[in-house]
């Protein structure tokens, strides 16, 4: 697609953001930015009335604990270091396979030419597409064990495998990752651990997202951010506990960076093969406490609580997805998917209405000189995709080239604000369908999984750096009225927009196209010739179920008293505050897992029945002559 000549310079989002299709029945809609511009309106029960809790007033509020695959909640408990065994000198050098030698002896091994033709493109392109490809699952262990071995001299050994729910991943790594016999001396000298060429630990950070986190520890290692590696971020405002992998890192070095560390700690050392990737966790566990609770009686906690145990949540993407009033990620999606690179440009650097600061006015410098250059000087490092598009200015001193500039973006970070748009169009149909059928049973024309067990590589699909590549081919079933007694509401499944989904055959399948049209796009027509902008699509599920859900309330007089037991609170013997029994506020604190595709606020929301934004909640605190803290 062509782009269209940019009309002006400030681009006004905000009206556009918060068009939306249907009744909305949440309270609060005369925010000019809120729940309701991404298509967030409705309850499971809305007849449960709402009340006010402050969510996130201290930081410490808000704790996040990985649960990982083995599901085991993520704490830090520790700071001993581990015991490693040293490696053995390696056998005679086996001698490498040519690649013709490669493809045809793999091609043998297992039995078909299709799978080894892919591994060949992965080996070629350098895992730049596609990333990685799967051996499908093999009974027979020995031949597994063969195929592994396979590797090691095959392919000039840059490809590596491992298992994966059943089937045998295989990706490519990067120079000298993995290189095992050849490199012996080097990793005797460097790295001397028969357990495995990883050092695993506990990131424990309070008050910064996962990035900037790596980010802090590879600065002051002076290393690379890549040798660090994790299954899922974490946001900002909390504090969080997760697994993170570091490539030839000794722990003695992890855990002497803990005296140096300002809001993190590291501790629960020890040693693992494989790296992680991002989607290696089941879920989070979530311990949230809510002050300044206004509510006419118990009964109406317990009741709104009991709700989400019970029935669950709506299954929106929340808030976070979609940045902020100013420019929502979601806009800028859109603009890139119509192909108006000058327009995303824009949204991403121009100023934006609601924000100060440092950013402000480097948004301001820029809008007024054009001069990438000095705009570097005065943007924060933090504003990755504004630095990295005015470092492309800057290099090639070519201010017109938007979509090379775009792609100077981490892909991680440009894919966001696609996904953004999928999840702005799902959210919305979402509603939609609730308006229209409820939120207790499946009807005719829904969609399940056919597959249940594909369900993790679905849902984990955008957070994934891979985007949505390979989420679309996963099969659903359509549902027919014989098919209804067999299946809940728990089952169905909706569509993000792409071209290799299944839509809903009842009127949600046409709502899609209702609402994408006012946009200018197609839901079925999403490939793009800028390729990484094509999406499949994927789906997710209509609800949400929390497990191990507890809450109790409890007292307190001092507005920013602690009300919550962190992991370092543990290790310090510091019990869990108990509250004031004749204290003049009000706190609920409610625990709660999900998986790692849903959202905490989500389920906070149908307690609360309030908007879930933060400016919301830093008014409230404002209120209550609480600042945030």
């Amino acid at each position: 697609m062509s782009s269209p000549p940019a009309k002006r310079i400030k681009v006004d989002v905000e009206q556009e953001a918060c068009s939306t299709t249907g009744e909305h029945k949440q309270e609060n809609t005369t925010l000019p930015w809120g729940e309701h511009c991404v298509g967030i309106t409705e309850f499971v029960n809305a007849s449960i009335p709402g009340f006010t809790g402050i969510i996130k007033h201290r930081y410490t509020d808000f704790l996040v604990n990985e649960i990982d695959e083995e599901g085991q909640v993520v704490h830090l408990t520790d700071f001993s270091l581990p015991k490693s065994t040293p490696l053995e000198p390696p056998k005679e050098e086996v001698p490498l396979l040519s690649l013709e030698e490669s493809v045809s002896n793999l091609t043998d091994l297992l039995g078909n030419a299709e799978t080894p033709l892919e591994i060949q493109k992965l080996f070629e392109s350098k895992g730049e597409e596609p990333q990685h490809v799967f051996i499908e699952a093999i009974d027979d262990k020995e031949k597994r064990t063969k195929i592994h071995q396979f590797f090691k001299n095959a392919f000039d050994r840059k490809l590596v495998t491992e298992a994966s729910d059943g089937r045998i991943k295989v990706r490519y790594v990067a120079e000298g990752v993995d290189r095992r016999d050849r490199k012996f001396q080097r990793k005797r000298n460097d790295w001397n651990v028969a357990e495995g060429d990883f050092c695993r630990f506990v990131l424990h950070k309070e008050n910064k997202d996962t990035m900037e986190a790596v980010n802090m520890l590879s600065k002051v290692m002076k290393m690379s951010s890549k040798i660090f590696s994790y299954a899922g971020t974490k946001d900002k405002r909390g504090v969080t506990a997760q697994w993170v992998t570091a490539y030839h890192v000794k722990p003695e070095r992890l855990l002497g960076l803990n005296k140096r560390l300002r809001g993190m700690q590291l501790g629960n050392f020890g040693y693992c093969k494989n790296k992680l990737d991002l989607g290696d966790l089941k879920g989070n566990r979530f311990s949230i406490v809510l002050r300044d609770v206004t509510v006419d009686s118990q009964e109406i906690i317990d009741q709104a609580v009991t709700t989400i145990k019970d029935k669950g949540f709506i299954n929106y993407f929340g808030m976070q997805r979609f940045g902020s009033s100013g420019a929502p990620t979601h806009t800028i999606g859109k603009a890139m998917l119509l192909g108006q690179w000058e327009q995303a440009v824009d949204l991403i650097l121009m100023p934006r209405e609601g924000e100060s600061g440092d950013i402000a006015e480097a948004r301001k410098a820029w809008a007024e000189h054009h001069d990438p250059k000095k705009a570097l000087e005065v943007f924060p490092r933090k504003c990755v995709a504004e630095t990295h598009i005015l470092s492309a200015f800057a290099k090639s001193g070519q201010q017109r080239d938007f979509l090379g500039a775009i792609k100077m973006i981490p892909r991680n970070l440009r894919m966001m604000y696609v996904h953004a748009y999928q999840s702005y169009v799902w959210n919305h149909m979402v509603s939609q369908r609730i308006q229209l059928y409820g939120s207790d049973r499946p009807v005719v024309g829904d969609l399940v999984l056919a597959n249940e067990s594909e369900l993790r590589e679905v849902e984990e699909a955008d957070v994934s750096e891979d985007g949505d590549e390979e989420s679309g081919h996963v099969a659903v079933k359509v549902l027919t009225e014989d098919d209804l007694p067999q299946y809940t509401i728990y089952d169905v499944v909706l569509p993000l927009p792409g071209f290799d989904v299944v839509y809903p055959e009842n009127e949600i399948g046409g709502k899609y196209n209702e609402l994408m049209s006012q946009d200018g796009l197609d839901p079925r027509d999403m490939r793009r010739n800028v390729k990484e902008f094509s999406l499949p699509g994927s789906y997710r599920k209509f609800m949400a179920k929390p497990e191990n859900v507890s809450w109790q309330t409890l007292k307190y007089t001092d507005a920013d008293a602690s009300l919550a037991q962190t992991d370092l609170d543990r290790l310090a013997g510091i019990q869990e505050p108990a509250g004031v029994p004749d204290g003049d506020h009000l706190a609920l604190r409610v625990a709660f897992s999900l998986s790692s595709s849903q959202y905490a606020t989500m389920a906070l929301r149908e307690i609360l029945k309030t908007e879930t934004t933060g400016s919301f909640h830093l008014a409230l605190s404002q209120k209550a002559n609480q600042p945030q803290i």
